[in-house]
């Protein structure tokens, strides 16, 4: 990568290839279309490898499929969409081209709830578990593709072992998760 724009796609509003505050993005490894997490249009966005549009699915509310406001997407080896659905407190998965396949989570603090996903990473090189960063319960949470809880880490603070509003969470090629710890101002890693 030379640092020069290559392309550039967008304008506010919400149409096709219309943005309202984008917050996550995620590529899938099988057809290289870009998925993009519209908090403000309660959305996901697809567009082609050659940035055109594909298309779109969700909108406002909390019933299967509807969002309050996504945060981030990822995606699995299998090409199945995990979209953290902040407000609604849950994970949402959806098969590529948008139809609904299943949720987890609830709203809470107790192991499997949520309380404001806001990140959310695939560890797909190893064991193919789904890692949750959580603003308001100041932890990751850990679960299985099927929404099986596994574990948690992290507690509020400014310790070694705590967060203060994790956010962006990802793997490296070794396995290492990294973490935006975000109201701590740092990086930590796992």
């Amino acid at each position: 990568m030379d640092g020069y724009r290559k392309a550039s796609v967008g304008k506010e509003g919400s149409g096709p290839l219309q943005f309202k505050h984008p917050k996550g993005i995620a590529i899938s490894p099988i057809t290289g279309q870009v998925y993009i997490a519209e908090y403000s249009n309660h959305r996901i966005q697809v567009l082609n490898p050659d940035l055109t549009f594909s298309h779109s699915f969700g909108n406002k509310g909390s019933a299967n499929g509807q969002f309050q406001s996504p945060t981030d997407i990822a995606i699995d080896s299998q090409g199945l969409v995990y979209v953290t659905d902040c407000w609604n407190h849950r994970i949402q998965k959806f098969s590529p081209d948008g139809k609904f396949v299943g949720q987890f989570g609830c709203f809470g603090f107790g192991p499997g709830q949520l309380n404001y996903p806001i990140g959310i990473t695939i560890d797909t090189a190893a064991t193919g578990l789904v890692y949750v960063s959580e603003e308001g319960n100041h932890r990751i949470s850990v679960f299985t593709s099927d929404g099986v809880f596994v574990s948690k880490f992290g507690s509020y603070g400014s310790n070694i072992d705590q967060f203060n509003c994790p956010c962006g969470l990802t793997f490296d090629k070794d396995g290492f998760l990294y973490v935006c710890d975000y109201s701590n101002r740092r990086l930590v890693v796992y």
